[in-house]
C-alpha cells in the first residue's frame, strides 16, 4: 500500500475533499477521486469522508493507494531536452513553451518528466512524489526556460532549502501590455487562490506573501520588454502581479485581459536565467537561455496592430 498526506491551507478553506484532491494530484481527474474516496482510499483527520466533505485549514488529507494503481507511475520518453547545466548532483534545463512539467490529468505522456526518466533513467529524485521525479518548482506549461532538477533526495531538499530562503535568483522576460509608469519597481501583493476560479490565482490581503521586481528594458510601442526578479515563489506570480498593475502579460490567456488582433496565441513569459551557490561543490552557477524566436515579432518597435 502506497500512503501520502497533506494538510489543507488557509487558502483552501471550504473547498470539497474531491475537488481539493483533483486540485493538488492531478494525475486523477475529480471523478476518479470520488471513486477512491467511495472506496475508503482516502481519509481527513483518520476518518473516512465523503466526496462533498468540506475542509477546513489545518486539516490532515491522508490517502493510502493499492500498489497496483500507486505503480502507475511515468514512463520514460526520448524527448530532446536542451541542457544548461548538468553533473551528478542537479540539471538545468531550457524547457521549451509548449511542454508541460509533470505528469497530470490529461497530459500522462511527453512531459517534461517523461523526457528525465529517459536520459536519467533513475537518477532523480523522489521527494515531490513517484509521478514527480527531480522536480523540485515549476514552470507553467507556456512558461519557456530555465528549470532546476535534482537527481537525488539528499541535493533536492538542499535546493528547496535554496529557494525557501530566497538565495537563487530567478529571472524572467517578458513582454506586456502598455508600459508602467517606472522604469523599475518592486510589486509587494499577497497572492491566494482565486474566490470564484479556483484554477486561477489573484491578489488578496489574505493570501500569502508576494514580491516581484520589474526593470524596464524597452518601451515597444504598446507593449513593453520587462526583466522581472522573484523574490518569491507564488503560483502564476509574475503573471498575477502584472496584471494587477494594469500590464498583463502579452498572450497570457488566463490573465491577460480581451485578446486583440494581433496578439500572439501563446505567452511572451520566459525563465531566462538561474543564478544560486551551488549546494554540493560551493560554485556559484549563472544558467542563462536566450529569448526564444517566438519573442522576436513583439520586440521590434513597429506596434503589430499599426498604432
Amino acid at each position: 500500500m502506497n500512503r501520502q498526506e497533506g494538510r489543507v491551507s488557509k487558502d483552501d478553506k471550504g473547498m470539497r475533499l474531491d475537488k481539493w484532491l483533483a486540485l493538488h494530484d492531478p494525475s486523477a481527474s475529480r471523478e476518479v477521486w470520488k471513486k477512491r474516496i467511495a472506496d475508503r482510499l482516502v481519509q481527513v483527520n483518520g476518518q473516512e469522508a465523503t466526496p462533498s466533505k468540506l475542509l477546513e485549514p489545518g486539516d490532515l488529507v491522508q490517502i493510502s493507494l493499492p500498489e497496483e494503481i500507486a505503480d502507475e507511475s511515468p514512463q520514460a520518453q526520448a524527448i530532446p531536452l536542451q541542457i544548461l547545466y548538468e553533473d551528478e548532483w542537479l540539471a538545468v534545463i531550457d524547457k521549451p513553451a509548449g511542454l508541460v512539467v509533470h505528469p497530470a490529468h490529461g497530459h500522462v505522456e511527453g512531459t517534461l518528466v517523461n523526457a528525465l526518466l529517459n536520459r536519467y533513467s533513475r537518477g532523480l529524485s523522489d521527494l515531490s512524489g513517484r509521478d514527480r521525479p527531480g522536480i523540485v518548482h515549476r514552470l507553467d506549461k507556456d512558461t519557456s526556460g530555465t528549470i532546476l532538477i535534482a537527481r537525488d533526495n539528499q541535493t533536492h531538499r538542499l535546493l528547496a532549502d535554496l529557494f525557501k530562503r530566497g538565495d537563487i535568483g530567478r529571472f524572467y522576460e517578458v513582454v506586456v501590455k502598455g508600459t508602467p509608469d517606472t522604469d523599475r519597481g518592486l510589486i509587494d501583493a499577497p497572492i491566494a487562490r482565486g474566490s470564484v476560479n479556483r484554477k486561477k490565482m489573484e491578489v488578496s490581503q489574505g493570501g500569502k506573501e508576494a514580491r516581484t521586481e520589474f526593470e524596464l528594458i524597452d518601451r515597444l510601442g504598446q507593449y513593453a520588454h520587462l526583466r522581472c526578479k522573484l523574490l518569491t515563489g507564488r503560483t502564476h506570480q509574475i503573471r498575477v502581479h502584472l496584471a494587477y498593475i494594469g500590464h498583463p502579460v502579452l498572450g497570457d490567456r488566463l490573465y491577460g485581459g480581451r485578446r486583440r488582433p494581433g496578439d500572439p496565441d501563446y505567452q511572451l513569459l520566459h525563465a531566462a536565467e538561474l543564478s544560486f551557490i551551488h549546494p554540493v561543490t560551493g560554485r556559484t552557477l549563472v544558467c542563462q537561455s536566450p529569448l526564444p524566436d517566438r519573442f522576436r515579432p513583439y520586440l521590434d518597435r513597429e506596434d503589430p496592430h499599426g498604432g
